[in-house]
């Protein structure tokens, strides 16, 4: 089968390799869709060697292990990239997020190939969706994460600083939360994110490279601040927070230097902010994710700006890179 490998800086290639056997507790997918995550192309950065990659995945069921009991060949199923044990006392006291045992399956996946040996328990069947969508789940489920964590409330100002698929993701949930007002911060080269932004709900963007954010917020600060951008970005976050507010941030640093940020705690102290840091791992939204586009809550297909096929996923990795003004999620298809 063909298997894609990544290996900085930017490199890919497409190998022949042998598809592997089912464990007990594994099947063998055959996969459809995968998107490309930011993530990915931190990878294409930074890796030393070549590895496998690809965690935002759906595909059909073609072989099943002997003890597997949840999914059988020919089910359409999406991918979890991790998911917790279900049997650690954080689990079995109601905190599968705080899992202790979690499984941590995008380390061994690869979806970017024609097939995946892959755990049972990280399979979630769907019906009534592309593969396309159902490969959204994964990215939507982060963005749900950080917006629950964010506790956001009927009336609240939410900004979200960046434009990315999570981001965006994030403006259509905190609209469904009942936020009365969203605002965006993004780059104004973005010009397609910044199209979907509005398209997701969002009642303004704010150009970072062209606008002064005091300005922008210093009639009506932000209850609720979603930072999807570096952390160094968290300083601007203070800067735009209500009192009271709750500033909820996923990510990470490109380098060492982009890890680090400087908070005045003394004045968020005293203004009464908060801080959450959102981790999607183990995943726990994927089945909530897909029934919400199945019933028309939120439509992912605007996102999907590029596809190809696996043997271009150097250009389609490029063009992430490359393509600002209209990159969004790029998706390698069959």
């Amino acid at each position: 089968m063909k298997q894609a490998f990544l290996k900085a800086p930017w490199i890919v290639e497409i190998r022949d390799t042998e598809p592997g056997v089912p464990g007990r507790d594994e099947v063998i997918l055959n996969v459809k869709a995968c998107g490309i995550c930011g993530s990915d192309l931190n990878l294409a950065r930074t890796a030393p060697e070549f590895t496998a990659f690809g965690h935002e995945f759906s595909g059909i069921v073609e072989a099943v292990g002997p003890e597997v009991k949840n999914i059988r060949p020919g089910d359409y199923a999406a991918v979890e990239s991790s998911s917790f044990c279900g049997k650690c006392a954080m689990c079995r006291n109601g905190h599968p997020e705080k899992c202790s045992n979690r499984y941590i399956y995008a380390p061994c996946y690869c979806g970017f190939a024609e097939k995946v040996v892959a755990k049972a328990g990280a399979l979630v069947p769907f019906e009534g969706l592309t593969f396309e969508e159902a490969a959204v789940a994964e990215p939507m489920g982060v963005a749900m994460d950080m917006v629950e964590l964010a506790d956001i409330r009927l009336n609240d100002h939410v900004a979200v600083y960046g434009a990315g698929p999570i981001a965006l993701l994030a403006v259509r949930l905190a609209r469904l939360k009942g936020a009365r007002r969203v605002t965006v911060m993004a780059h104004s080269h973005s010009k397609a994110r910044i199209r979907l932004a509005s398209f997701y709900g969002a009642d303004r963007v704010v150009c970072t490279d062209r606008e002064d954010l005091h300005d922008a917020f210093r009639e009506d600060k932000a209850d609720r601040v979603l930072v999807t951008t570096p952390p160094y970005t968290l300083k601007d976050a203070v800067d735009i927070a209500a009192f009271g507010g709750i500033i909820c941030h996923i990510g990470f640093g490109r380098s060492r230097e982009d890890a680090l940020c400087t908070l005045d705690i003394d004045r968020m102290h005293f203004r009464r902010l908060q801080l959450r840091l959102s981790f999607a791992a183990p995943a726990l939204f994927f089945p909530m994710c897909m029934d919400m586009m199945k019933n028309g809550l939120i439509d992912v297909k605007p996102l999907i700006s590029h596809r190809f096929p696996l043997e271009r996923l150097g250009e389609a990795m490029a063009v992430c890179r490359d393509d600002p003004e209209n990159a969004v999620k790029v998706m390698i298809t069959e």
